[in-house]
């Protein structure tokens, strides 16, 4: 089970890989998070970050990234954080806007806190507060 945000075109056509975009992503990210580790099939790449659990995945054109709710209190406001600026990175370098399901917005206008209380009713739920 994860938190997960999307970015795709305005319509419903699909774009094509973005590689230059995506070596980018990967900068950007290993300067926000540190060591991340990197898996490429192309047209599919991935970047995993270990510590907060944060994925980004590029898949034949179509962006997401997903996190494990794994966290809870100051430790989820901190991923989220991170999430979130991540997903800013991305949106910047694809030039897609992101959607973040779970709260029905657009990354534009999401609330961190809205998010951060989603992971910590999961944790509740789950027994891991």
């Amino acid at each position: 089970m994860s938190y997960d945000l999307y970015f795709g075109p305005d319509g419903d056509e699909p774009r094509p890989p973005d590689l230059a975009a995506w070596n980018n992503v990967v900068t950007q990210a290993r300067d926000l998070l540190g060591d991340v580790k990197i898996f490429e099939d192309p047209p599919n790449w991935d970047l995993e970050h270990e510590g907060t659990g944060i994925t980004v995945n590029h898949w034949e054109g179509a962006w997401g990234i997903s996190v494990p709710y794994w966290w809870h209190g100051d430790a989820a406001s901190r991923v989220v954080d991170l999430m979130y600026q991540v997903a800013r990175i991305v949106e910047r370098e694809s030039g897609l806007g992101g959607q973040d399901p779970q709260l029905g917005r657009p990354l534009a206008d999401v609330d961190t806190a809205a998010a951060v209380r989603m992971f910590d009713e999961v944790a509740v739920r789950y027994g891991r507060s």
